[in-house]
Parts: structure tokens; sequence; C-alpha cells
């Protein structure tokens, strides 16, 4: 078994929390990092104990030294780096949102086709232990029909404007940043919606900070959902159905437990000890596939990267929100700043 060699592009947030549980992977070592400023590089490779250090996101890119790349920079160039990374014959893990909407993505899953080039949205939620066994629950009928899921991913963000959540620039914003958790979550056990609410605060700095989502399905599901930058709220999740209801424990989308609460109130909660947040499952399911040769995770395709990004783009046209770097066809911006004007959202 190759022991694969891993890039990472960027040293913010999440790489560091990545880089902190790449420690906990089965196989594959972290071999460089690369950002567009050299002390962060730098430090960031001391603390990782990475061997090289680029300040040039396309020298790693390039580089001989390196077979996966974990993309963790800000939504705006995900598009971009995804695209070289393919062109360079490198593996591709990038953080969520895969790009900025349904267009870009499916151009870059075209490409990684045409290239035989293996590419997976970080949906890290979907590898945590616990969202396996509440799927496991589901499937073997023990809370009956599931018919409904609630969930909430709310915290509060920092409210300088050049922050990338509240500049439009970098494609900030609740909804692509954590309103995508929940909407994955309701998509992982029903599919794409048929039915598609929301209600949304747009801030001064035109990105949203706050929405309620409600997503129906043709067959009687509903989920409630909610994602927001100026609010606190446990941030659990429950799934309903016609034996009893699951709750995953907070935060749900990295949880460590989950329980059951039977119709007849008996409860079965499970625990799970595994050590950091979790980052370490979805870089096991990326070095998996390339041992087994894949080009996509059967776990999380490209088809469910697309459907979940599609109702995003969906909610953000009701919403009037684009971002100016979306690379559209010409003709879908005109239509989306049309439809802007048609529908006032409340300025916070």
């Amino acid at each position: 078994m190759k022991n694969l060699r891993w890039g990472i592009i960027g040293t913010g947030h999440i790489a560091h929390s990545f880089a902190s549980d790449f420690s906990h992977v089965k196989s594959g070592e972290l071999r460089a990092v690369a950002s567009r400023n050299k002390a962060s590089a730098d430090q960031f490779s001391a603390k990782f104990d990475i061997e090289l250090s680029f300040v040039d996101y396309f020298s790693l890119i390039n580089s001989q030294e390196v077979d996966v790349i974990y993309i963790a920079t800000p939504h705006v160039y995900h598009y971009d780096l995804t695209k070289a990374c393919i062109l360079a014959g490198k593996a591709v893990l990038c953080e969520k949102p895969f790009t900025l909407n349904e267009h870009q993505s499916k151009e870059l899953y075209d490409l990684a086709e045409k290239h035989n080039i293996f590419v997976m949205e970080a949906m890290w939620t979907r590898f945590n232990p616990v969202i396996e066994q509440v799927l496991e629950w589901v499937e073997e009928g023990e809370i009956g029909t599931l018919s409904s899921i609630q969930a909430n991913f709310n915290f509060l963000a920092p409210t300088d404007p050049s922050h990338r959540l509240m500049n439009i620039e970098l494609g900030g914003g609740a909804l692509l940043d954590i309103g995508i958790y929940p909407v994955f979550l309701a998509q992982l056990f029903f599919g794409k919606p048929d039915f598609i609410q929301n209600q949304a605060v747009i801030g001064d700095t035109d990105v949203d900070l706050f929405e309620q989502i409600l997503l129906g399905w043709e067959n009687g599901q509903l989920a409630s959902l909610e994602a927001s930058l100026i609010s606190c709220n446990p941030n659990r999740a429950v799934l309903s159905g016609s034996n009893g209801y699951i709750e995953i424990d907070s935060e749900w989308f990295r949880a460590k437990s989950c329980r059951i609460v039977n119709v007849d109130n008996t409860e079965h909660a499970i625990e799970f000890d595994f050590p950091g947040q979790g980052y370490q499952f979805e870089v096991d399911e990326v070095n998996r596939c390339l041992e087994e040769g894949l080009l996509q995770s059967p776990n999380y395709s490209w088809k469910d990267s697309l459907e979940l990004i599609a109702t995003l783009d969906e909610i953000r046209q009701d919403m009037g929100l684009y971002y100016p770097n979306e690379g559209l066809p010409a003709e879908e911006v005109c239509d989306i700043h049309d439809h802007h004007h048609e529908h006032g959202h409340h300025k916070h």
C-alpha cells in the first residue's frame, strides 16, 4: 500500500483543524503546505512538522512530492485551485462548498472525469461515526418511517466587514459556510427536495446573516433548517419517525454521541470515543478510494455534491444573493439581478 503524500493549500482555521486531526489517520503523510504569506506557511509547517512549505499555491500543485491536495482557502478560490490540481494530475479534497454554484461544480467534475482524477468535496460530517450510526438506524427502520428532520448550525461570527464571512467578494454569508450542513443532512436522508422555501436576513455587507429554510418532498417529508452568523443555538439535530426519534447531540455536525428514543420513551444512547474533531475520517475515505482506484467516493459522490449545491443555488437565488465572481454565463447573471430587484429581503 502506497503511503499517499498530502499537501494543504491555505493555513486558516479549518486548515489547522484538518492538520491537527491528520495525526489520527490510518495512512498517508502530511508532506507540504502552501500559503501566500511566507510567515504563516513556515509557522504552519513548523507546528505540524510538515517538510515542505511553499509561498505559492501553484508550486505546491506542481510539486512531485505531493499526491493529494486538500484545499482550505476561502470559497471563491476553490474553483480555480481545484481546476489547477486536476490539470496537474493531483487528487483533490476541496473544502465545502466545493464551488460557489452548480455550474462551476459540474464543470470541475466533468474535467475530473475526463482526466481520470479523484475529486471529493470535503463534507467531513458525512464520515463521522455518529452520522454512520444514524444512517444505519434509519435504514434498519429503528424509528419507523422517517418523516422530518430539524437541524441548525448557528454561531457568532466576527462582525468585521472584511472578514471572509462578511465579505461578498470572498463568497461570504451563512448559507454556503454553515447552512450547507443542515441542507446536507436533509438531503442525505431524503434526496434533493421538491419544494424549497426560505426567509433570510441580509446584512449591511450584502451577505446573508441568518436564514430559516423549509424543504419538502413529494412523498410527504419535511426538513426545517436554520443557519445563523448572529445568534447562538444548541446545534442539535432531530430526526423524527413513526416509531420514535433520533437526536444527534451538540454540535451535531461533529458529534460524538447520539440517542434513539422510541415511542414508549425507552432510550438507547451511543457514544463514540474518537480523538480530535473528526476530520481524519474524510482523509481515510480519500485514501481508501485512491487505493481502490476510484474517481469519486461512493459514500459522498459527485451527484450528492451537485444536488447539494443546486439546492443552495436555488435558496440563494430566492434571497437575491449573487457573488461578483461566480463565473456564471452572462444571461444567468442578468436573471439573478432582475430577481434581486423583485424580492426585497430584510436588511439587518
